[in-house]
């Protein structure tokens, strides 16, 4: 008698035990709010828990409002889309790239962005996000001031005698998507030159169409630039 009643105390134990376990597991599954199909969600509190904000693909955020700028703690990337978030406005500081379908805490990320995210967007591949050329329109000559188009951006048609002080030496990348060449000076009014391993360099050309992140020596060196329509002409 004492046996079988062991044996049910024991069976009730087990049943207590395995729906304790579903109300946790379903206690956690609802922790999460929700995140339709195809968005990009973010929230102020860990576990999808807090505020929360969605974004489709074509929505990216170049630089977010202050209630948001350095707030998101967790997030959900419920699209097949690779999401990027950034430390620094416009696609500037530290990158995260999360997989389609991540879901968690920026804290467990290997950049652990939580709470510093400024900015983000959403890239086809987890390439990227570690480029930000496509901000570039047509026609345009796009000056950037961190590697791969990241960063601050600046945007003309024109030729420039002399940066201004936002500009002045500070060019890391450039897109030149005009139908003419781009001469790149170290100093004013399109002189100077620059000096590496015993030779001499008067100019730096990004041709027509190309994007590049700028090399040592002249990388953050630019002072004034001139489009041209022969690289002979610069």
């Amino acid at each position: 008698m004492k046996r079988s009643l062991a044996w049910a105390v024991m069976g009730i134990s087990l049943v207590t035990l395995v729906l304790s376990s579903l109300a946790i597991s379903r206690a956690s599954a609802a922790e999460w709010q929700g995140c339709d199909t195809g968005r990009f969600c973010v929230y102020t509190d860990a576990d999808g828990q807090g505020t929360t904000l969605s974004f489709g693909p074509d929505a990216p955020v170049q630089l977010y409002s202050a209630e948001w700028d350095d707030k998101v703690t967790s997030v959900h990337n419920n699209s097949p889309y690779w999401s990027c978030v950034y430390r620094d406005g416009y696609y500037g500081g530290t990158v995260q790239a999360l997989r389609p379908g991540y879901r968690g805490n920026l804290a467990d990320t290997s950049t652990n962005l939580n709470d510093q995210v400024t900015s983000h967007k959403m890239a086809k591949s987890k390439a990227g996000c570690f480029t930000g050329f496509e901000r570039c329109g047509n026609g345009y000559l796009c000056l950037f001031t961190e590697p791969g188009g990241r960063g601050a951006m600046t945007a003309t048609q024109n030729d420039i005698a002399v940066y201004n002080e936002a500009w002045n030496e500070r060019v890391v990348s450039v897109a030149n998507y005009t139908d003419k060449h781009a001469c790149f000076y170290r100093d004013a009014n399109f002189t100077g030159s620059w000096s590496d391993g015993g030779k001499t360099y008067g100019k730096y050309v990004v041709l027509r169409s190309d994007s590049t992140v700028i090399p040592q020596p002249f990388a953050a060196g630019f002072t004034s630039h001139k489009l041209v329509t022969g690289t002979s002409q610069c």
